[in-house]
C-alpha cells in the first residue's frame, strides 16, 4: 500500500477501499428497479447498465445461471444484490443475485408510442418504399467519420471488388446534436444528382445511444427522401425507426455493404453467364450454318456439269480401286492355288503329268486349228456368195447384159414404177448413155 506524503492524507486506493467498506456495510442488500442497457457477456460474466430517466448504475452477475429470465435491451427489471466498489476505477456497482422482470422501460415505451403514431400515418407501409437500384453507380454514406462502421462498409466493398463511387457525408451518430447533423447530411446527399443510393450506417449500442435514429424529425426526413435509402444501424437485435422507414433494412453496416456488393457480383455473374450462353449459342448456330452451307455447296456442285464430272471421276476411281482390290484378291487366290498345285505336283509324278499336259495341249491346238480353218472357209464362201449376189444386182451387171437402165437426176438406177407418161429420162446401155422420151407406160417407146 502506498504511504501518504502528509499525515491524514489518503491515497486513491485507500479512499476507494474505505468507500467500499462503507457501502458494503451500509447496503448488504438492495433491490433496484430500472431499464436494461449496454448488455454484454464475457467469459461467463454478464454486464449491463440499469437506468431510469435521470440516472444509471452498473450491474454485474458473476453467476449467469442465476438469471431466470432472458435479458434484452429495454427491459425493466428489479435487480436484487449488494453494493460493491470496483477499487481499480472507483466506480460502485451492484453485484446481482437475482432479477425479476417488470415491463418495458421509459425509452422502450417512448419508442413504441412514436412507432405506433408514425405507423398510423403510413410511413412504414411497403407500398411507399422505393426499389433499390440493382447496380448503383454512386452511393452516399451517412455515418461518423471516425467510427468503425464506415471502415467496415468500405472494407466489404473493396473485398468484393465493387466498382462504383462512394461519397461520405459525415455526421454525429450519438448525442443531442446528432439529429441535426444527420438531417443536414441527408439533405446534402439529396442535392447530389449522381447519387442513386443512400446508406445510413452505424455500429451497435444501447437504446439511448441509438435514439437519434428514432427521432421523429429525422424519420420524416427519410420518408420524404426522393432517393432510395438502405439502413444498417446497430446489430441484429437493434431496431430503430430509421430501419422501419427506410426502403431496405439490414442488420449491420457490413450487411449493407454485402447487400450492395452481392447485387453487383450477382449481376456480373449473370452477365458473364448470359455472355457465355450467347457465345455458345453463336458457336452452335455458326456450326449449323457451316454444315448447311457445306451441304448446299455439295448439292450444287453435284448438280453442275463440273460437279457431275468430278462425281463420275470419283466414281470411276472408286470402281478402279474396287477392280484393283478384286484383281489383287483374285491374284492372291491364283497364287494360292498355284502354290497348292505346285505342292501337289511335287507329291506326284512330275514327268508323267507334264507329258499328259503336253499331249492335251497338242490335241487342243490341233482342234483349234481345224476349227479355225473350217470357220474361215465358211466365212470366205459366204463372202463369195454375197459378192456374186451384189455383182448380179449392180448397175454394171445390168449394163453388161445389154439392158437399158433408166437413171434419175443423180445418176442412180430408177424403178419402172416411178415412170410417168410423156416424160423424158436418161438411160444407160453398154453402148453408151441416151436420152429417151416416154409417150405411154403401156405402149412402145
Amino acid at each position: 500500500m502506498l504511504k501518504p506524503l502528509v499525515k491524514d492524507i489518503l491515497s486513491v486506493q485507500e479512499l476507494s477501499l474505505c468507500i467500499q467498506q462503507l457501502l458494503t456495510d451500509a447496503f448488504p442488500y438492495v433491490a433496484v428497479c430500472g431499464e436494461v442497457s449496454n448488455l454484454k457477456q464475457s467469459n461467463g460474466v454478464t454486464y449491463f447498465t440499469l437506468k431510469d430517466r435521470w440516472s444509471q448504475v452498473a450491474v454485474v452477475f458473476f453467476k449467469t445461471d442465476t438469471l431466470k429470465i432472458q435479458l434484452r435491451e429495454g427491459k425493466t427489471l428489479i435487480v436484487e444484490g449488494r453494493i460493491d466498489v470496483y477499487v481499480k476505477t472507483g466506480r460502485y456497482q451492484i453485484i446481482g443475485r437475482s432479477v425479476r422482470e417488470v415491463g418495458h422501460g421509459y425509452w422502450q415505451q417512448r419508442l413504441e408510442t412514436l412507432k405506433q403514431a408514425l405507423a398510423s400515418e403510413g410511413l412504414f407501409d411497403k407500398s411507399r418504399k422505393k426499389t433499390l437500384p440493382t447496380l448503383p453507380q454512386h452511393i452516399g454514406v451517412i455515418t461518423s467519420k471516425e467510427g468503425a462502421a464506415f471502415k467496415d462498409f468500405m472494407g466489404v466493398l473493396r473485398r468484393k471488388q465493387w466498382k462504383g463511387r462512394v461519397t461520405l457525408f459525415p455526421s454525429l451518430v450519438q448525442g443531442d446534436r446528432a439529429v441535426r447533423t444527420l438531417i443536414k447530411a441527408l439533405q446534402a446527399a439529396e442535392k447530389v444528382q449522381s447519387i442513386d443510393l443512400i446508406a445510413i450506417v452505424r455500429g451497435g449500442g444501447s437504446l439511448e445511444d441509438l435514439w437519434c435514429f428514432n427521432d421523429e424529425t429525422f424519420v420524416r426526413a427519410i420518408a420524404n427522401s426522393k432517393k432510395p435509402i438502405i439502413s444498417g444501424v446497430g446489430h441484429e437485435i437493434d431496431h430503430t425507426l430509421c430501419d422501419f422507414v427506410a426502403d431496405l433494412r439490414v442488420e449491420t453496416p457490413t450487411s449493407a455493404a454485402e447487400k450492395i456488393a452481392n447485387e453487383y457480383v450477382q449481376c456480373i455473374q449473370k452477365t458473364d453467364e448470359r455472355a457465355h450462353r450467347f457465345k455458345s449459342y453463336a458457336y452452335i448456330q455458326l456450326g449449323t450454318f457451316k454444315q448447311k452451307f457445306s451441304l448446299t455447296t455439295q448439292h450444287l456442285s453435284q448438280l453442275s456439269p463440273h460437279g457431275k464430272m468430278q462425281w463420275m471421276h470419283t466414281h470411276i476411281k472408286n470402281l478402279q480401286g474396287q477392280l484393283y482390290q478384286c484383281f489383287c484378291q483374285r491374284h492372291s487366290q491364283e497364287n494360292h492355288q498355284l502354290t497348292l498345285y505346285a505342292t501337289r505336283l511335287k507329291c506326284c509324278s512330275l514327268q508323267w503329268r507334264i507329258t499328259q499336259a503336253l499331249q492335251h495341249l497338242q490335241q487342243q491346238k490341233q482342234r483349234f486349228k481345224l476349227s479355225l480353218r473350217h470357220h474361215l472357209r465358211t466365212l470366205f464362201q459366204k463372202m463369195d456368195l454375197w459378192k456374186t449376189r451384189l455383182e448380179n444386182v449392180s448397175l454394171e451387171s445390168y449394163v453388161k447384159k445389154g439392158l437399158l437402165v433408166p437413171l434419175d437426176a443423180l445418176g442412180n438406177p430408177k424403178a419402172y414404177a416411178s415412170f410417168k407418161s410423156d416424160t423424158t429420162l436418161a438411160v444407160i446401155h453398154k453402148s453408151g448413155k441416151y436420152c429417151m422420151h416416154v409417150k405411154s407406160k403401156d405402149g412402145p417407146l
